[in-house]
């Protein structure tokens, strides 16, 4: 059932889309307001936390993201000067087993995690705008 109101969200960020994706799952008309023309892939990159990958695919978004991601076996951290191993996890299924979901997955660039994103609002009630 379409709620009565619309709720504009600023920015088709992953916060932006993801609260667009929610509202309109909720049955609110949800516009998101973007000032680039388009989503462009920007950025380094990001990491996924079980934490993000459960949201991501609560909101319909894993599958597409899941295509340009990375998942990493493993946690090294190192020491700069000498390249010594300074600490090591074990991530993959034993950790998917653990966390409930895929540790550390490497995703880049950073905007194309929104871009992945805005493949689940078409199949909601949300729309995007861009400024003239």
């Amino acid at each position: 059932m379409a709620r009565s109101r619309t709720i504009l969200v600023a920015g088709a960020g992953i916060g932006g889309l993801a609260a667009a994706i929610e509202l309109a799952k909720a049955g609110f008309r949800t516009v998101v307001l973007e000032r680039a023309k388009k989503l462009e892939e920007i950025g380094a990159g990001i990491q996924l936390t079980p934490n993000a990958v459960r949201a991501l695919e609560r909101l319909g978004a894993l599958a597409a993201v899941k295509k340009r991601a990375v998942a990493a076996n493993a946690l090294i951290v190192g020491a700069g000067d000498s390249g010594d191993v300074l600490a090591r996890a074990t991530l993959g299924e034993e950790a998917a087993r653990r966390f409930g979901a895929p540790c550390s997955w490497s995703f880049a660039p950073t905007c194309s995690a929104p871009s992945q994103m805005s493949q689940a609002i078409s199949s909601t009630s949300c729309s995007s705008s861009t400024p003239r």
